[in-house]
């Protein structure tokens, strides 16, 4: 009896030993596939994360391929339609940021005031305290426009010294704004008028010429108003340097079709 009874004892202690040996066994089998099991829920995670980020990159471009579109439309349908209704030119404006003095502020009669940076009497000095708004604002179009204020200072009768000047202001915006088209506005002539008081705005022709070069080396748009001051010379005010308000579709008509064409 005692010895079937130590038999049994050591049997029962192979079979436990045999059923440890096939659990650990198990369990690293189990170990290895769980293991396997979350390296490919990870990797199937990372491929749907992929194609999910696929997915809205595309539905992204899509979307600013149709803005694209229909902003460039909207512009030509704009300039298309100037001789029947110039209103029409002020909804165009899109994406932009304009920037000037005293001239550009009435810009503000017809387009929102916090794209328009402009104030009176101020220089392309003032361009620094717009740099922040430029870069909150992100435009994809910007409009420059000085010069009447900084032609009377004598530091700027040197012609070579005010281009090199505006030069570095228009650095300064596209580093605010590297994805934005810089547009440089010619300085708009003045009338004999004005010319009777600043001697140095006889000489906006040749500051011009040298503007228009720098644009070209540097890659930025020149827009060309020279024209507009003797296409429209009512449009002059009493100071012979600013304009009525009636004016600005005629420059706004400008801006556009250098973007636009037309």
């Amino acid at each position: 009896m005692n010895m079937k009874k130590a038999k049994l004892t050591k049997q029962t202690k192979i079979i436990l030993a045999v059923i440890a040996l096939l659990l650990a066994g198990l369990a690293t089998y189990k170990g290895v596939e769980y293991y396997k099991l979350q390296q490919e829920i990870s990797r199937g995670r990372a491929y749907l994360k992929k194609l999910d980020d696929q997915s809205l990159s595309s539905i992204k471009n899509t979307i600013d391929k149709q803005n694209e579109s229909d902003e460039l439309a909207l512009g030509k349908q704009a300039l298309k339609d100037y001789a029947k209704n110039k209103d029409k030119l002020w909804g165009a404006f899109k994406n932009y940021v304009l920037i000037g003095d005293s001239r550009v502020e009435t810009f503000k009669l017809f387009l929102p005031e916090t794209n328009v940076l402009a104030k009176k009497g101020t220089r392309i000095t003032k361009v620094d305290d717009y740099l922040g708004t430029i870069k909150n604002i992100s435009p994809k179009y910007v409009f420059i426009s000085y010069g009447v204020n900084d032609l009377s200072i004598p530091a700027y009768y040197n012609q070579d010294k005010y281009i090199e000047v505006y030069q570095s202001y228009c650095e300064k915006i596209k580093k605010a704004a590297p994805d934005a088209t810089i547009y440089v506005n010619s300085i708009i002539p003045v009338n004999s008028k004005a010319i009777n008081k600043q001697a140095n705005y006889k000489n906006i022709p040749a500051y011009n010429a040298k503007l228009k070069a720098m644009c070209k080396k540097n890659g930025y748009k020149y827009v060309d108003l020279d024209s507009l001051a003797k296409q429209y010379p009512d449009e002059y005010e009493q100071d012979g340097i600013h304009f009525k308000s009636s004016f600005y579709k005629y420059w706004a008509y400008r801006l556009l079709s250098s973007v636009y064409g037309g």
